[in-house]
């Protein structure tokens, strides 16, 4: 097992045998993780491959890795993409670091009525931007190979507009699953809904605002396809309900992949 593991960022390099790791990467190993010459290190690029090697360059700036084995690895199934309306202050991150753990494939952060976080311009490229820095550190944490794909943030009033959304509409629909975690009455067991579905390729789980999802909102999931969850007998906070909903759907998935 390699002591260290760090990320393969665009701005590195990967030659014949050896990779050298960009100024974020090198300086993170290096200066505060104190690596040494001739150590071992795991290096995820993000895409399914992993890279065991060694230190061979102590450079603050630029650590060169002799590769000694390369590790190609399939990407997950089903594919499961979280619709995550975005939270106030530090929980964004912390669902974002949840659901790579979990296994999530897609975060689609949306902008909702109730929601109270509202930005754009610069405020949320940066926003973005330091969301997918904090993704990475969780692949590096559970040295996952595939790092989730973070789209761009949206209303959710157009994420579920049919004419925005035709090359995933096309798809077909009977290995496709959208549910959405709800407090409304009449809502199906997450369980059962999971049980009935049969197997899947692709799900998508949509938990809403701490103020929930408004009745229009609800009204334009149930268009595109979305069935109604209930998860559990309490109400949850925004994390918990998405930590709970992908866990649920990775145990069922994993248990129909083994019979």
């Amino acid at each position: 097992m390699a002591r260290y593991r760090s990320f393969l960022f665009a701005e590195a390099s990967v030659e014949t045998g050896s990779l050298t790791l960009d100024a974020r990467e090198s300086h993170h190993l290096m200066r505060v993780l104190r690596a040494r010459s001739g150590e071992t290190v795991e290096v995820l690029d993000g895409k399914g491959t992993r890279y065991l090697g060694r230190i061979a360059t102590v450079d603050a700036k630029a650590v060169r890795v002799e590769v000694d084995s390369i590790e190609k690895t399939q990407a997950p199934r089903p594919r499961v993409t979280l619709l995550q309306s975005i939270p106030k202050g530090k929980a964004m991150d912390l669902i974002l670091r949840m659901a790579t753990e979990i296994g999530a494939t897609c975060v689609q952060p949306v902008f909702t009525d109730q929601g109270e976080v509202q930005m754009k311009g610069e405020r949320l490229i940066s926003k973005t931007e330091k969301w997918r820095l904090t993704m990475i550190e969780s692949c590096k944490q559970c040295g996952l190979t595939y790092l989730p794909e973070l789209a761009t943030p949206s209303s959710l009033v157009e994420w579920v507009n049919p004419e925005e959304r035709v090359s995933s509409v096309t798809k077909s629909e009977a290995t496709k699953l959208n549910i959405v975690a709800s407090l409304e009455e009449g809502s199906r067991s997450l369980f059962e809904v999971l049980e009935t579905a049969g197997e899947f390729d692709e799900v998508i789980v949509a938990v809403g605002p701490e103020g929930d999802f408004t009745a229009g909102e609800y009204a334009s999931l149930a268009a595109a396809g979305f069935q109604s969850v209930r998860l559990g007998a309490n109400v949850l906070r925004a994390e918990t309900a998405a930590a709970y909903i992908l866990s649920v759907v990775d145990q069922c998935a994993s248990r129909s992949s083994r019979l």
